[in-house]
């Protein structure tokens, strides 16, 4: 699927879902001396593999976010092979440009290690919270995407510790040059939404900055995240964790709540949401607002369903059922990512799952997914000529 001819590289694929799930000391190093103490560490466990020591949680067990495409680790797992080299997935921005050919990916979008940049929030003081927050943001902007800004897409992290935080690194990273914002929270820092929210939605229109959420936004204490870290990973969530979608509460809040409405412009995107499920869950929202609407005194200007499709925008993974439905979808709200290099991602497969996931589409249809829907949402050039891949 890449470009062979690094000349004359332009983007056939790109990824709109990937992780850097890397050790912390290219991070770290970033944090300033007086938070240093309190920054998350690694450590070699009895068993084998690493884990994490984070304040104010149990030990976190990594395994299934370093699997890229061999058999999941629950517990055990590690960023360095046995002849210590890093892991697929792990490495330095050459390594993962090298890994993006290997995969047949031009770009990603880098959303943060999804474990640490979650449990970091468990910091009981704010400033050293936020100095975490910043130290991982300057990391990605500075060390890593710059090597080739046009192919690394940083998305860097908001703090969850309230708005002011939340408007001041937003326009931080904007200066530093993050292709987009990850929120895990609302972003005054609460599960649902709230008033003081609206100034950040304002800023990031201002500013131009691109909304990449992931998954869900205002999930805190999922059960799938949690019980995940701590290495008791059921098969029962395994099986469920991706049938349960938590975008869907997320929508519904932000609708009841106005939030589109107030700011119309506002767009957002929920990657590795899936889509197959989405027709009908946007079907049962909207038969259930006509049922209960006048009880409740509803009114709202359009119905759920086409709130979200004005708004929102949803990233698949490993789900060709999404695009043998595609005429209930509105394709130029989809987007693909790899997942990388997560335990239900498609590397090193992604040729084969392309081409399994698009067969029902047209090659316009597959372009628009995989190009151009990406290109427009983070301002990208389509036919730009991008960076060779280091030797």
């Amino acid at each position: 699927m890449a470009a062979t001819d690094q000349g004359a590289r332009r983007y056939r694929v790109i990824s709109g879902d990937g992780h850097l799930e890397i050790p912390p000391d290219p991070w770290i190093r970033h944090v300033p001396e007086e938070h240093r103490d309190r920054a998350p560490r690694l450590i070699a466990l009895r068993e084998g593999g690493h884990g994490w020591i984070v304040e104010g949680s149990p030990l976190i067990h990594n395994g299934q976010n370093v699997t890229a495409g061999r058999p999941v680790k629950v517990r055990g797992g590690s960023y360095w092979e046995p002849d210590g080299t890093p892991f697929p997935g792990t490495g330095d921005a050459a390594q993962r440009l090298r890994e993006q050919d290997q995969d047949g990916l031009d770009a990603e979008v880098l959303y943060p290690p999804v474990f640490i940049s979650r449990f970091i929030e468990n910091i009981e003081d704010r400033e050293a919270y936020v100095a975490m927050v910043r130290a991982y943001n300057d990391f990605l902007t500075q060390d890593y995407c710059s090597v080739a800004p046009d192919r690394l897409l940083g998305n860097a992290i908001i703090p969850s510790s309230g708005i002011e935080d939340a408007i001041a690194e937003l326009k931080r990273v904007e200066g530093l040059g993050a292709a987009g914002v990850y929120l895990s929270s609302f972003p005054a820092g609460g599960g649902t939404p709230a008033p003081e929210d609206d100034a950040f939605w304002h800023a990031a229109l201002e500013l131009g900055m691109p909304i990449a959420l992931h998954a869900g936004l205002g999930v805190r204490n999922n059960p799938l995240l949690a019980e995940s870290a701590k290495g008791k990973f059921s098969l029962e969530w395994s099986l469920l964790g991706r049938t349960n979608n938590v975008a869907t509460a997320a929508i519904v809040r932000m609708i009841l709540d106005g939030v589109f409405d107030r700011i119309p412009e506002l767009q957002v995107y929920f990657a590795e949401a899936n889509a197959s499920w989405i027709p009908s869950a946007l079907f049962m929202v909207d038969d259930s607002y006509g049922v209960f609407k006048e009880w409740y005194g509803a009114d709202l200007a359009m119905k759920p369903s086409e709130y979200a499709w004005t708004h929102c925008h949803f990233g698949i993974v490993r789900d060709p059922v999404a695009m043998q439905m595609k005429h209930l979808l509105h394709l130029d709200r989809i987007m693909w990512g790899s997942d990388f290099p997560h335990s239900v991602g498609s590397f090193p497969e992604s040729r084969q799952w392309i081409d399994e996931i698009f067969a029902p589409c047209t090659d316009e249809e597959r372009r628009t997914i995989l190009v151009e829907n990406p290109c427009r949402y983070f301002g990208l050039d389509p036919d730009a000529t991008l960076t060779p891949t280091p030797a």
